[in-house]
């Protein structure tokens, strides 16, 4: 242990807090595949072993990252998905989930700070758990109602992104916007859905 690391000794679960902290800021600046573990231990001011006591890898230190923010991200977003869609704060979904992941921009910049297949995985894993809790009319439909939410969250993912990373974005018309969007395209699809089985009917 170095003379900085005594003067600064933590209790075990600050410590651990404070890689993860660290961790974040750097994978997001730089991208995570850019960061060692020595860049953390640098910008912490600690040396390697200690920080291989609490993680062994970059890898480590994301995945306990992730574990931890997209559940408590999906905790927020618990009442905005369990919205029923025939209410009048059903209908303004998109545009409350937009604002909500908007804000907790930290969080989806540290999911998007990588391209590797892990963090496509983590990408595809979330937006999934988005879509399954996503009802935009009651009783949906089959094929095409998947569809449209693969759609959706996927236009989510980017714009939301977009927006927390490029200034000139007017991130309230652009989550209105995506609304509009979303409405008038669900209709449409799932009025030529039901079309469809009538004509066959």
């Amino acid at each position: 242990m170095t003379a900085l690391e005594h003067r600064k000794r933590l209790p075990s679960a600050d410590r651990r807090e404070q890689i993860l902290k660290v961790g974040a800021a750097l994978f997001v600046e730089r991208g995570y595949e850019a960061v060692t573990m020595g860049d953390i231990a640098t910008a912490l001011g600690i040396s390697r072993p200690t920080i291989y006591s609490y993680f062994t890898s970059t890898e480590g230190v994301l995945d306990a990252l992730l574990d931890e923010r997209l559940d408590t991200l999906l905790t927020l977003l618990e009442p905005l998905l369990n919205t029923p869609p025939e209410t009048e704060e059903g209908s303004n979904r998109i545009e409350a989930i937009f604002e909500l992941l908007l804000r907790e921009r930290d969080t989806f910049s540290l999911l998007h700070s990588g391209g590797g297949p892990t963090f496509r995985q983590r990408r595809h894993d979330f937006l999934n758990k988005i879509g399954q809790r996503l009802p935009l009319v009651p009783n949906p439909p089959g094929q095409e109602y998947a569809t449209l939410l693969l759609i959706i969250t996927t236009l989510l993912d980017s714009l939301v992104y977009r927006a927390a990373n490029d200034p000139t974005v007017n991130a309230t018309e652009l989550a209105r916007a995506l609304q509009k969007f979303v409405q008038g395209g669900a209709r449409e699809l799932l009025q030529g859905s039901v079309d469809s089985v009538q004509s066959k009917g």
